[in-house]
């Protein structure tokens, strides 16, 4: 033990205050206690046992050098305090008690609340686990030689009871914070195809639960989109209101800087802020998480307590946060490159459309569903015109050029319903559900026309390119149940045919 005063009191109070002690003690730790009231309880007993005016038990937050008070016994709340500025702060890392006999002396380093208390004698003794010191419990007295050894011992005991219970509730939550993110990431991955928004409101929900929070809101970020990027998932303990006013505090610009940069240096997962709900009242503080993927904030997630736990450990709680965000940035790693494998399997890379194998499997759907509904179906088979001659003459590669501009003409030509296809070379398929023959003539015209009128790029100059289209529809009256996709493709395959021998640069078109 560690004594600014060698004068020592004569104490007889011991078995009393022991037995006391060891009553407290039992019921602290009583099964089913929660951690903060064990240590209130405590913090109570401990100030009967030792007779003192006031007691204060904090955490440290090696994080931060910050000494977090817990639960006291005082007219002051001690609030949070430097490692730089805790009277005797850095003292107690040497793991021993504390006894100070005349605190006038050192009235200059006490802080200003705590010196106009008149307090003229303290005990404190270190909360020490296996991780080194997790905090402090103290004593002070209004009287000078008030603390014997015997308090220090009485305290030394209630300290490593408040450590036991700190080192276990830890335990705890970090179990609880694995087997959470356990869960997280099974059910995510099942929710592997699902829509980010999905998985975004499963992370709220995952959030909620586990860090037991009293507002919790998850946005998804739509930048492109007019007005406010935020785009709500999820909301509890949040009013329309006060997702309006977040929608108002974090614009664009906001949101930028909330992107981590690219050498990690001084980059803040959480970031916290004061927010006043309803615009009015006491300020709540705010923790904001975003989550980033290759360099673009695609969701935010923004929580608070009403009453932070303060015996709890910020850091686990952080990493658990940083860990989690970890496995969401992971899933939208394999979303993507699982849209980039969709894209490689159904999609021509030269064209920009669908390759064939994507063709078949939606006129095959397609086919399907007129069946059931009776509504027609339209093909439109298209070949460019003379394309040989266009390879022979002006080269593969201006061949090509050709076919990647006539692709783009196609995609901006038809509905988002409507399926284009490379179908193999020079030919393309395009697939109109719910269009007639009329309707599909007509689409069929507006493409061929736009086509002729096209000036085609290749290398430094300029060549005119026309297209051939045959045509088939499948309506209600033709019945239903010979009709596949195969027909269908032989059908409109023909009438492209019919126009390649009536002199190419023409739509023709049969009924089925």
């Amino acid at each position: 033990m560690f004594s600014v005063n060698d004068d020592e009191k004569q104490d007889n109070r011991g078995p009393i205050e022991l037995a006391r002690l060891i009553r407290g003690l039992s019921m602290a730790l009583a099964a089913g206690a929660k951690p903060r009231d064990a240590l209130d309880l405590l913090v109570q007993e401990a100030q009967a046992a030792i007779g003192c005016d006031h007691i204060f038990l904090s955490r440290y937050e090696a994080a931060t050098q910050t000494f977090r008070a817990v639960a006291w016994r005082s007219s002051v709340d001690p609030g949070d305090v430097s490692l730089e500025q805790k009277f005797m702060g850095s003292s107690y890392f040497n793991g021993q008690p504390i006894v100070v006999h005349d605190l006038s002396q050192y009235n200059y380093r006490l802080r200003p609340g705590v010196a106009r208390l008149g307090l003229l004698s303290m005990v404190g003794v270190p909360l020490v686990t296996s991780q080194g010191v997790s905090g402090v419990l103290e004593a002070f007295a209004e009287r000078p030689d008030h603390f014997s050894d015997l308090d220090a011992d009485l305290l030394g005991l209630i300290a490593r009871q408040a450590a036991a219970i700190l080192e276990r509730a830890d335990l705890d939550r970090e179990t609880k914070y694995r087997s959470a993110e356990n869960d997280f990431l099974i059910a995510a991955l099942k929710m592997e195809q699902a829509s980010l928004g999905s998985l975004f409101y499963k992370v709220g929900e995952t959030f909620a639960g586990v860090l037991g929070v009293d507002g919790i809101a998850v946005f998804g970020v739509e930048s492109a989109i007019a007005g406010s990027p935020l785009q709500e998932v999820m909301a509890r303990g949040f009013t329309m209101a006060d997702l309006g006013r977040l929608k108002t505090l974090f614009g664009k610009d906001r949101l930028q800087k909330l992107l981590p940069s690219g050498d990690g240096a001084g980059n803040k997962l959480i970031v916290k802020q004061a927010f006043r709900q309803g615009g009015a009242g006491a300020a709540k503080l705010l923790y904001t998480v975003p989550i980033a993927y290759r360099g673009s904030l695609q969701g935010l997630i923004v929580f608070y307590w009403r009453q932070i736990d303060k015996s709890a450990d910020p850091t686990a709680l952080e990493k658990f946060i940083e860990r989690t965000v970890g496995h969401i940035t992971m899933l939208l790693g394999r979303k993507d490159i699982y849209a980039n494998i969709q894209r490689i399997s159904f999609n021509d890379p030269l064209t920009g459309l669908s390759n064939r194998r994507m063709f078949e499997y939606v006129l095959d759907r397609e086919i399907k569903k007129m069946r059931r509904t009776g509504k027609p179906l339209s093909l439109l088979m298209v070949d460019v015109d003379f394309f040989k001659s266009i390879n022979d003459v002006h080269g593969h590669p201006s061949g090509d050029a050709v076919l990647e501009q006539i692709g783009a003409i196609i995609r901006e030509s038809f509905r988002s319903v409507d399926l284009a296809a490379r179908y193999g070379g020079e030919e393309f398929a395009i697939i109109l559900p719910d269009t007639d023959r009329a309707q599909a003539v007509s689409v069929a015209e507006r493409l061929r026309l736009k086509v002729a009128e096209r000036q085609f790029q290749i290398g430094k100059g300029c060549i005119n390119v026309t297209i051939s289209i045959g045509g088939a529809t499948w309506g209600s009256r033709d019945g239903a149940g010979d009709m596949t996709g195969e027909r269908l493709v032989a059908s409109a395959d023909k009438a492209l045919y019919q126009a390649k021998q009536m002199g190419r640069d023409i739509t023709i078109f049969i009924n089925e």
